[in-house]
């Protein structure tokens, strides 16, 4: 899709029908916050997704239904991997960004580079804040950060920079849950 031309979706197909969400980025953001809510169950998290519909997809398509919210929240067709593999070959579940955590960030990026009040912004389309997003200069605090998030510390050859690094990364780094004994177990094996 190309922002410059092309018309922003409006819709989503599942079952091979059409149905109308809401597309504003608000309404994304909570999107995910309610994807990183430990505390609603998985089933809890699909009927609560029906909430992005405009017309509702039928219940025997909720997984697909999801598959299809996430698809156009990441631009894709496809839903995203939850494991990133890096340039080290090495896999990774660390995240660079978390849009409630960073939210700070985000908001004074939007405002200091665009000149624009995301908390003015009457409507604007998930794509279209993601193409500005995107496009925040490398300097920018919220860019900075994932970029330290990002470095893959094994690389670094040099110790007091990767001590540096280092350092960085354990303050910038976004809260995970604690995990629980089902999950414990699944980590190691």
């Amino acid at each position: 899709m190309n922002l410059l031309y092309d018309t922003l979706p409006d819709t989503v197909t599942v079952g091979g029908r059409s149905y109308r969400i809401y597309t504003d980025y608000r309404d994304w953001l909570r999107f995910y916050d309610m994807q990183e809510d430990d505390s609603i169950s998985r089933r809890d998290k699909l009927l609560l997704m029906l909430e992005w519909y405009m017309d509702k997809p039928p219940a025997s398509c909720l997984e697909e239904a999801l598959e299809a919210l996430i698809g156009f929240a990441t631009r894709s067709e496809k839903q995203p991997q939850q494991r990133q593999q890096s340039d080290s070959g090495r896999k990774t579940t660390d995240r660079v960004l978390s849009w409630q955590y960073d939210a700070a960030y985000v908001y004074a990026a939007f405002l200091s580079v665009y000149h624009m009040d995301l908390q003015q912004v009457e409507q604007m389309h998930w794509h279209l804040f993601l193409g500005l997003f995107d496009a925040l200069p490398d300097e920018t605090p919220i860019k900075q950060r994932m970029g330290y998030r990002s470095v893959n510390l094994a690389e670094i050859k040099d110790k007091n920079e990767r001590r540096r690094i280092r350092k960085i990364q354990d303050r910038i780094r976004i809260p995970q849950p604690e995990l629980d004994g089902y999950q414990c177990g699944a980590f190691f094996g």
